[in-house]
């Protein structure tokens, strides 16, 4: 007699639903990528930014998840999510487009890229905490590690092109020319959004709706706090972005000013960096299958200080040195998707519709104030001790996340699963039953 096998689901690129928000992300990360390179560019090549102000300028894009992200996690439990995401586009799309015409127009200075920047950034706290609420409900809970590495993938592949595209369209259209792309990217993001399901605000528990903010603030951290992995996850993700935040910050100008490139050369090795990350969203789960979720968690933040030593030594811009800087960013970024996927997945799975937003905003609030808090400081530093000095202490910084990891629960996590579904309301008080921390 045969066993009947169960069929595998089709792959969610053939759910129409998903395949537009696909396109969306897509379509807006490609563009981001873009402007990754070209914004900095702008500000040192153009408009001959000092270190404090290439340091403020990264920082002012993640600087809104530090002052908004809670509040809007709150507003993003009590309303719909799709309009959220179709007027972050819009925003996004408007203010990115004023780069090329100030230039144009011969009146662009730092103090407008720095508007430009934060606006775009506060439209992100708004457009990435909505679609990560929205999503669960949009493919079902049970599909969202398929999701996720599909998003994941999009934008490592996004990763990969733009830089490439950027620094070609540096040289030949300048950096402020570049950035119009990404405005016509979020265009396209706003079509395929508004195609989307309209969705309903998550259905309140009782009381809930009537919560003052702070108290439903509260509630957010309360269920990271509670949570034996959720905490130790965020403690990394706020030790790495604290120090990634304070190298990046200068990484452009030590490229350019230290180690003498150019756009092109720039954009070539941010470009094979990116490859590291399409690297790592393809192999995430093979490499948790494998190992295990906790080691392999450890093993992605170590990565990245062991690509930032690298930068750290390097002298001049040779093929040779043109080549390591390539690999360590290649190494640095292979380490990004791994991390990302495995615990927006597990945030996703374990929390209840009601607290989504709330959770999503106050991890990312953490990790992305934490990013912002470092660029500030690492311009700061630099200033005073220098490029090359930044650049090491950021590399040394950045162990301290996997030592976080490694002396925390998460070292022996094998698996992590979802919480059976007549449990997850009662996530905010999530125990270990819902971890499988060994291998049978």
């Amino acid at each position: 007699m045969m066993r009947r096998t169960e069929a595998k689901p089709p792959s969610l690129l053939r759910h129409r639903n998903f395949a537009l928000l696909w396109a969306s992300q897509s379509a807006s990360l490609f563009g981001s990528q873009i402007t990754y390179v070209a914004m900095p560019l702008t500000a040192v090549l153009l408009l001959h930014a000092t270190p404090f102000e290439a340091g403020a300028l990264l920082a002012l894009g993640t600087l809104p998840f530090l002052l908004f992200g809670l509040f809007v996690g709150v507003m993003l439990d009590r309303r719909a999510r799709r309009s959220v995401m179709i007027v972050a586009d819009i925003v996004r799309a408007a203010a990115l487009a004023w780069i090329p015409v100030g230039y144009v127009l011969d009146v662009l200075n730092v103090g407008q890229l720095f508007v430009v920047v934060f606006v775009v950034g506060l439209m992100a706290v708004f457009f990435d905490l909505a679609y990560q609420s929205y999503l669960p409900g949009l493919v079902g809970r049970d599909r969202l590690p398929e999701a996720n590495g599909k998003l994941e993938l999009s934008g490592s592949m996004a990763q990969v092109a733009g830089p490439g595209a950027a620094g070609l369209l540096v040289s030949a259209l300048g950096a402020p020319v570049a950035i119009a792309v990404d405005a016509v990217s979020y265009v396209l993001s706003f079509f395929a959004a508004a195609a989307l399901p309209a969705d309903e605000a998550p259905k309140q528990q009782p009381g809930a709706s009537a919560l003052p903010v702070r108290a439903a603030i509260r509630e957010g951290f309360a269920v990271i706090w509670r949570h034996p992995l959720l905490r130790w996850f965020t403690t990394a993700a706020v030790i790495i972005n604290l120090f990634s935040g304070a190298l990046m910050s200068v990484f452009f100008l030590y490229l350019i000013r230290v180690l003498g490139m150019g756009p092109t050369q720039v954009g070539l090795i941010v470009a094979i960096g990116s490859v590291g990350a399409l690297a790592g969203a393809l192999l995430v789960g093979r490499l948790t299958r494998r190992f295990g979720v906790g080691p392999t968690l450890i093993l992605a933040m170590a990565l990245p200080g062991l690509g930032y030593l690298v930068l750290a030594v390097v002298r001049g811009h040779s093929v040779a040195v043109i080549a390591i800087v390539a690999a360590a960013s290649f190494v640095v970024q292979f380490s990004v998707p791994v991390f990302n996927v495995t615990v927006i997945t597990f945030r996703q799975v374990t929390t209840p519709d009601e607290l989504l937003g709330r959770v999503n905003a106050t991890a990312r609030t953490c990790a992305l104030g934490a990013f912002s808090l470092g660029s500030l400081l690492g311009g700061a530093f630099a200033s005073g001790a220098g490029l090359r000095t930044t650049v090491l202490l950021g590399a040394g910084g950045t162990f301290l996340a996997a030592l976080a990891l490694l002396l925390s629960p998460v070292r022996a996590v094998r698996r992590l699963e979802a919480p059976p579904a007549d449990t997850a309301s009662t996530s905010a008080e999530a125990s270990g039953t819902t971890i499988q921390e060994r291998t049978s």
